[in-house]
């Protein structure tokens, strides 16, 4: 080699981050009763990236379903939801009916628990399904019946073209709830919101169903955002996790960095309630109180009355959600667990 040559190396250029589809500012939920105002989700943030999960836990009330509900524009007569809510850059939080039931569905599609009330009983399951394709997508009869049997097939519901023409009470509650993640994925949506989707199915189905929303995250570009009170569920299929308690985000980080090193006490007693192989089930461990009225709030810290680690300035003070470390935002005075 000549002198002062310089030998070419092959360069491996990083992985592209994947472009982030659902943007979240300062985002409120609230609620006005006889009572008063109920402040059920307050200034919630983050970024929902595509073909990644985003998990969402909590105890229930803490404002998890409502986060979505208010962003879809589906909250009850007595909801507001306020802040910024951009799909795409573009601003959808509050915009009109119309604009709003274009965009549910097509690019965003929510699954609840409950596939009883998710269906209509009256109506055959190929008549509910195809009606999602010719609304949003235009397709005639035809095509959408060929679209929705490749859909069923899709989400593994056996003899298609016999379940097309059954009607929702002649399906198991897996069955159902198969339907309803078909009925979802139809148009593609961009984002796909699983509302507690195991809640009331036996543990071998819910094992199929979780299975199916992993196929989904791996081969697909839809991002998923899993809403569950079940930790066994984000460890096994989210690349994220938000904590929520009494409305509010108490710690955001990468699942394996939450579940190795967590860094809110809330998280940590959470975790410490969750059976594991490698543990005693006697070890299992409360945690002790109730959460808080969300109409009566205290001043400062709301899961300072149960936190074991409480100290003076919880009492008076609320923590705001920052940066502990890299990747990991936590909302707590602690400078670091003990």
């Amino acid at each position: 080699m000549a002198t002062g040559s310089v030998e070419k190396r092959a360069r491996v250029a990083p992985a592209a981050e994947p472009a982030t589809v659902l943007e979240c500012r300062d985002l409120n939920v609230h609620f006005d009763t006889p009572d008063g105002r109920i402040a059920a989700v307050n200034g919630i943030s983050f970024d929902l990236k595509r073909g990644r999960c985003l998990g969402i836990v909590g105890e229930s009330g803490s404002g998890k379903s409502q986060t979505f509900l208010g962003i879809l524009g589906l909250l009850a007569s007595n909801g507001h939801a306020v802040g910024s809510v951009k799909l795409h850059g573009e601003e959808i939080l509050n915009v009109p009916r119309r604009r709003l039931d274009a965009i549910r569905g097509e690019k965003l599609a929510i699954v609840f628990q409950d596939s009883i009330t998710g269906l209509t009983p009256h109506k055959r399951i190929g008549e509910q399904l195809s009606e999602v394709l010719t609304e949003h997508r235009g397709l005639g009869r035809t095509a959408a019946r060929a679209k929705v049997l490749e859909m069923l097939e899709l989400v593994r519901i056996p003899e298609a073209e016999k379940r097309f023409r059954m009607y929702p009470h002649e399906f198991s509650g897996g069955m159902r709830q198969r339907v309803m993640v078909a009925q979802a994925l139809l148009c593609q949506p961009d984002v796909l919101i699983a509302d507690e989707p195991t809640t009331a199915l036996d543990v071998t189905v819910q094992a199929q169903i979780l299975k199916l929303f992993k196929g989904l995250a791996d081969h697909t570009n839809t991002a998923l955002v899993m809403i569950t009170h079940d930790l066994g569920v984000v460890a096994g299929l989210c690349d994220e996790v938000m904590v929520m308690y009494a409305g509010r985000v108490v710690e955001h980080a990468a699942v394996d960095e939450l579940f190795y090193a967590p860094r809110h006490p809330y998280t940590r007693g959470l975790l410490a309630c969750m059976p594991r192989a490698d543990r005693d089930s006697e070890a299992l461990t409360a945690i002790p109180g109730q959460p808080p009225d969300l109409a009566a709030l205290p001043a400062g810290c709301a899961f300072a009355p149960r936190c074991p680690y409480a100290f003076e300035r919880c009492e008076a003070e609320r923590p705001t959600l920052s940066l502990a470390a890299p990747g990991h935002a936590r909302a707590c005075h602690l400078e670091a667990l003990p």
